[in-house]
């Protein structure tokens, strides 16, 4: 059988997954993920859960660690954020 390893900097962020044996001897900087709550590259550990990387600098965290856009998208059609003019673009 096999497990899947988050291995992380000092900060929590995960610098590296891998897959090994689950008779693998876990260090202080790693911890076990499943796919239910799955590790992310340069995403980080947060209370308990992995979190995907920040999608852009002016996005900020929930109080549950979701990353959220400075204004939210609007509800109807389909819209990407632009990051310079910290906005939604509709697109066609």
């Amino acid at each position: 059988m096999s497990i899947n390893v988050a291995i992380f900097d000092e900060s929590n962020k995960v610098i590296n997954i891998i897959f090994c044996n689950d008779d693998y001897i876990i260090k202080d900087n790693e911890i076990i993920y499943t796919n239910q709550n799955p590790a992310y590259i340069d995403g980080d550990y947060f209370d308990g859960y992995f979190y995907p990387p920040q999608l852009f600098l002016s996005w900020v965290r929930d109080s549950k660690g979701n990353w959220l856009p400075p204004t939210p998208m609007p509800n109807e059609g389909r819209w990407s954020w632009d990051e310079d003019s910290l906005t939604w673009t509709e697109q066609p």
